[in-house]
């Protein structure tokens, strides 16, 4: 019997939702977390783009982890922590208390855990950093900073708090790292490597100077709008929103696992496509020609209903991705009904594809498509200005990454008789 893969349980942490149903609650009332950057980060530089996305605020002892081992983790960490937590309780996983930590009793022995991460956490490292080079620093030099920057501790910490056995490891994408890591995951289900795997991605970029914000300022992809909305497909738009850190885990099952459990059912995944443009470190190859190949895989005599596109409002991506859209799909009137959750959330990097996925399965299973944020839309395009009802049978999730990382994941409506 073939296998099939599902998703059965949904983590997010973001500014306007920790937990399933405040995110997609928040993105179907189209609503923001946008900040205007604090004066300190322009001690020695004046940013072009004056806003950004906070991080989501929470701690880890609220969810049973001491406050010490909350205290070495970095925040891709402890977001991977709590979004796990989440994703296992929405999957109705039984979690008992084993010593400090906890064990995930009716998970099977051959699970695994596979998150994306773009860049990683850095504060701990410029503390450190200056602690080692400054006489007198406020700053002192952790003790801990290797374990807490290494990038795998994301996934390690997950196995170390929920005690999880089976393959474990992280994968780098840019921003494409946690689409690549749900597409890894099913394959890894699909191919009988695992039943369930704990996967998504994470993102901390938050910095108490600006310095990486200024690092993606100086590359001009950021957003210079008036009230720091991005305008993804808009004719005005001028880059993305910093987003500082978010996260989101899902539960994937292979199904007779999840019928098993009982489990309850977002969507099916039916189809995943990676692909490297092999053009330049930041930009997107202009044709669009690699992208379009993925596309025209996943969908061969498939009418794709939704599209969650890349639309990271910058002006040449977004110009690439409507052209590749036009190209594929034809007219307005023929294409999948489109939407950016970037337009909302902002640009999390290594988290975005595992949010927007999460966003994609949740959409297909209440059938609703939350509006686009934006003005002046790009024309002959489909996109909806407002949150609407719509039956979803397939939907596509696509991740676009700086490197020319390329990633699509085809979801479906799951349907139990066939």
């Amino acid at each position: 019997m073939k296998r099939r893969v599902v998703i059965t349980g949904i983590g997010p942490a973001t500014a306007i939702g920790i937990g399933k149903e405040e995110l997609f609650q928040s993105v179907l009332e189209m609503k923001t977390c946008i900040l205007k950057i604090p004066d300190c980060y322009e001690k020695n530089y004046t940013f072009k783009s004056r806003y950004f996305v906070p991080k989501p605020v929470f701690s880890l002892v609220d969810y049973g982890i001491p406050k010490s081992s909350e205290y070495i983790m970095e925040e891709i960490s402890r977001l991977s922590v709590l979004c796990t937590r989440l994703a296992l309780e929405d999957a109705k996983f039984k979690i008992k208390k084993r010593g400090q930590f906890f064990e995930v009793v009716d998970c099977p022995k051959n699970s695994m855990t596979i998150l994306g991460i773009g860049m990683s956490s850095l504060q701990t490292a410029f503390d450190s950093y200056t602690a080692h080079n400054t006489e007198n620093s406020k700053n002192r030099f952790n003790r801990m900073v290797i374990p807490m920057l290494m990038p795998n501790s994301a996934s390690s910490w997950v196995s170390i708090v929920y005690g999880t056995n089976g393959f474990n490891y992280t994968v780098n994408a840019a921003c494409a790292s946690g689409s690549l890591a749900i597409g890894e995951a099913y394959s890894n289900i699909l191919n009988g490597k695992c039943d369930v795997a704990i996967t998504g991605g994470v993102e901390a970029l938050a910095e108490k100077e600006g310095a990486v914000m200024r690092g993606f300022d100086m590359l001009t992809t950021l957003t210079k709008s008036k009230d720091g909305k991005p305008l993804p497909f808009s004719k005005q738009r001028s880059g993305f929103l910093f987003n500082e850190g978010a996260g989101c885990v899902l539960i994937l099952e292979e199904l007779q696992n999840a019928r098993k459990r009982g489990a309850d059912i977002y969507a099916e995944i039916v189809g995943y496509e990676s692909s490297s443009d092999s053009h330049h470190i930041v930009q997107m190859e202009p044709s669009g020609q690699n992208i379009a190949m993925l596309f025209e895989k996943l969908t061969k005599g498939i009418k794709i209903d939704y599209l969650n596109a890349h639309g990271t409002a910058t002006l040449s991506n977004d110009e690439i991705e409507a052209k590749i859209i036009q190209d594929l799909f034809g007219d307005k009137s023929t294409q999948p009904t489109i939407n950016s959750t970037k337009g909302i959330l902002g640009h999390s990097i290594g988290a975005n594809g595992a949010i927007e996925a999460a966003v994609t399965a949740m959409s297909i299973k209440n059938a609703l498509i939350h509006g686009n944020l934006t003005t002046d839309p790009m024309d002959n395009l489909n996109l909806p200005m407002t949150t609407i009802e719509a039956k979803i049978k397939y939907a596509i999730s696509a991740s676009y990454g700086f490197g020319g990382h390329n990633v699509l994941l085809l979801l479906k409506r799951f349907e139990e008789n066939e």
